[in-house]
């Protein structure tokens, strides 16, 4: 499956999660680092997580740890694609100039 750069509806939480990201554009966040610093519940954020995914937006890897060495289940790392931070970038720069897209 192809990834494209779409356009993704751009409600509070998608900005809450794209701004999540922005404060480190080149690292990567697991589902649930994403879900504290947006204060979102996790039936809101992982459909976004998808859609950004699915736009060519973000991209997404399971860690690679052993589960039972760290005691916890193995997690979804997602990061911002150069394509991502551009758009997410441009996003919040149309609040800058008051204007809404």
């Amino acid at each position: 499956m192809g990834k494209q750069d779409r356009d993704v509806r751009m409600s509070l939480q998608t900005l809450r999660v794209l701004e999540a990201f922005l404060e480190d554009p080149a690292g990567e966040l697991a589902g649930a680092d994403v879900q504290k610093l947006g204060h979102l519940a996790s039936g809101t954020l992982y459909p976004i997580l998808l859609r950004l995914e699915s736009a060519g937006w973000l991209l997404s890897r399971w860690e690679e740890v052993d589960p039972t060495s760290v005691g916890r289940p193995r997690r979804r790392l997602y990061r911002l694609t150069p394509t991502g931070q551009r758009r997410a970038s441009e996003v919040f720069a149309t609040f800058s100039r008051g204007v809404l897209a």
